[in-house]
């Protein structure tokens, strides 16, 4: 048997407005639950951004009062700096001259001997830091030549170019012998490291 409702259609209708307006209100309350979460989301982050603001202005703060207390730092710096180049100009070419002659006398050849040395440091054009000049003696011409290649052997870098300016065969007592005269440039390896050891290391 079909059941029979006797309630107006007015009933049904007020029932399915209350539906809908319960509907309204949980969606209502929905949104405003979700509206609270990313509102109180939202200001965790802005929270923490204003702690890490706050912790970099007291870093910039403690920056600022060791920077107060290094007053003179700027001076002191640029008093280094200018020392450092009076050192450079003063040892450019500070040729260490002890280091040369023992070179030079290990790498002589047997048959030629010194009578006369001079040296004069001083930048060249070519790149050189200076110049030597010999007289010598040797017992022939060959061991003038073997003077020469002495000085200029890879294994004595401080010397290049070497030349010979005079030669002449001469007597000594009964012994016939040659003299003569030699110069060579000095290169970059014949300079000291005494500038690395007095430019202090500043970290």
């Amino acid at each position: 048997m079909r059941p029979i409702n006797l309630l107006p259609p007015e009933a049904f209708a007020k029932a399915a407005g209350r539906r809908r307006l319960y509907r309204i209100l949980m969606i209502g309350v929905l949104y405003m639950a979700v509206l609270a979460l990313l509102t109180f989301w939202w200001q965790g982050r802005v929270d923490s951004k204003e702690d890490e603001v706050a912790q970099q202005q007291e870093i910039v703060q403690d920056r600022q009062r060791e920077l107060a207390s290094l007053g003179d730092s700027v001076e002191i710096q640029n008093r280094y700096l200018t020392d450092v180049l009076l050192l450079n100009e003063a040892l450019v070419t500070d040729v260490s001259w002890g280091r040369l002659l023992n070179d030079l006398a290990r790498m002589m050849p047997e048959r030629v001997w010194l009578d006369s040395f001079g040296g004069q440091a001083s930048a060249g054009e070519d790149g050189s830091v200076g110049t030597i000049s010999v007289g010598g003696t040797g017992f022939d011409f060959p061991d003038v030549s073997a003077w020469l290649r002495s000085i200029d052997d890879d294994r004595f870098p401080s010397m290049a170019g070497g030349w010979v300016t005079s030669v002449s065969q001469i007597q000594i007592g009964e012994a016939p012998v040659v003299s003569f005269s030699s110069s060579t440039s000095l290169t970059t390896s014949a300079l000291s490291n005494r500038l690395d050891e007095r430019v202090p290391v500043v970290p």
